[in-house]
């Protein structure tokens, strides 16, 4: 069964040496302990994150999978504030992934990078990363200086995405320190479980499901009906709790076409990032359908031999599998 898996990272070491710039000061890092024990216990080898080529491959070859859908991993020049600087390294990582891939194209596609700085200018970098490169969409990870992606500035980057009619994975990312210590912290706890709460743990997948509900209630669906956002984790929570948020968040009070579960159901599809769980496969399948399910392993933050084998396994119909396994994304990624 063919199988192929979107949520997939990569690191450009060229790049990480010039982000180094605008990592913490060393007594910046020594107040956010919390973090670097994150960091020790759960980042990928840099032979791991920085391959695209026959480490990985051997990786997906022994695991059944066929291709990775690669982006930018953990330190994204996404995320550089400064334009001038994002601009150049964003286009230097798109620039690179694309060379790796093109060695070995039929396992390897691509999202892009995009410095959202400059919204105009990540418009600019995602139509170039698409008509030139021939990457299949874009990746954004967390929100990005305090802001989400509703905010009306953001606008021209999904409206270039329903141009090109490429989606837009929504990715969870570090959240505001102050939202973290409110909810996700606690002194009397480790320094691992306050650096993983508020993160992997729990804090950013609740994040993301917010940013994916956010960016409904902004009523951007309305404005680009052909937009389509991806959504990991098996939706960050937010499938869950669809039929609450239409009680509770309806039309008359949101001003919205339709309801929250009718845009979600339509505009966004879902993947499971590496949490292998039947329960979780077959409440998606239930709640979504089928048809807005695509398959993805994490890697290599996750490393995981039984990718493949979990799909193949599932207590369901072949023509799911199928639909889940590789139907799906090639109809969305025009792959």
């Amino acid at each position: 069964m063919k199988i192929i898996t979107i949520e997939e990272h990569f690191s450009s070491p060229k790049i990480s040496e010039k982000m180094k710039q605008f990592q913490p000061k060393s007594s910046d890092a020594e107040k956010n302990k919390d973090m670097q024990e994150l960091i020790k216990h759960f980042l990928p080898t840099n032979e791991d994150i920085e391959d695209v080529g026959a480490r990985r491959i051997k990786f997906m070859d022994e695991s059944g999978i066929d291709m990775q859908v690669i982006s930018y991993g953990g330190g994204s020049p996404q995320g550089v504030a400064d334009p001038k600087i994002a601009i150049e390294l964003c286009a230097e990582a798109n620039d690179e992934l694309a060379h790796l891939i093109k060695q070995n194209p039929t396992r390897f596609a691509g999202f892009a990078a995009l410095p959202v700085a400059d919204p105009v200018a990540a418009t600019a970098e995602l139509e170039r990363a698409v008509k030139k490169l021939g990457f299949r969409g874009a990746l954004l990870a967390g929100t990005f200086q305090g802001k989400f992606f509703d905010d009306p500035e953001f606008f021209p980057i999904f409206e270039k995405a329903a141009e090109l009619d490429v989606p837009v994975y929504l990715h969870p990312g570090i959240i505001e320190k102050g939202v973290a210590d409110h909810y996700f912290r606690n002194e009397n706890w480790s320094k691992l479980v306050n650096g993983v709460f508020p993160a992997a743990g729990f804090g950013w997948h609740m994040d993301s499901g917010i940013h994916v509900i956010r960016m409904i209630l902004s009523g951007i669906f309305d404005k680009l009906p052909n937009l389509k956002l991806i959504s990991g984790h098996w939706g960050e929570f937010v499938p869950a709790f669809l039929e609450r948020l239409d009680e509770t968040l309806y039309k008359e009070i949101t001003h919205l076409k339709r309801n929250i579960s009718e845009y979600y159901k339509e505009h966004v599809y879902i993947t499971p990032s590496g949490i292998f769980s039947e329960v979780q496969l077959q409440f998606a399948i239930a709640q979504m359908g089928a048809d807005h399910i695509i398959y993805s392993g994490d890697y290599p933050y996750l490393i995981k031999k039984e990718t493949g084998d979990f799909l193949k396994n599932a207590p369901i119909s072949e023509e799911d599998k199928a639909k889940i396994g590789h139907l799906n994304v090639e109809k969305l990624l025009k792959l």
